[in-house]
């Protein structure tokens, strides 16, 4: 939670990206996984981010959580996710899909 100049509590937003991908094996994944971690690294405003997926079904997940709407607004914005896209583009069999949700955790 952070605070904006007027005051205003700014609630941590959580990026939920799903995506096909029959192909990728857990080998390939946790290779993904370290080479998006290395990027995902030097975005400011990212708090956390995690990888998962059911490899049967072949759906896959990012779980991203950001400062805020306006560090998410920032890297949409940027180069870094295009970069990163061009990361998974190999395995990403039809379109992904994306929910953004307020983290109201009580810490």
């Amino acid at each position: 939670m952070t605070v904006d100049p007027n005051h205003a509590v700014r609630e941590p937003i959580v990026s939920l990206i799903e995506w096909p991908s029959t192909s990728l094996t857990p080998d390939d994944a946790r290779r993904l996984a370290a080479a998006t971690s290395a990027a995902f690294s030097r975005i400011p405003g990212l708090l956390e981010y995690r990888f998962f997926g059911d490899f049967e079904s072949g759906t896959h997940y990012y779980l991203q959580v950001w400062r805020d709407r306006e560090a998410l607004d920032a890297y949409m914005a940027s180069e870094s996710m295009l970069r990163i896209r061009e990361i998974a583009a190999p395995f990403v069999e039809g379109r992904p899909t994306r929910k953004l949700l307020t983290d109201y955790s009580v810490r």
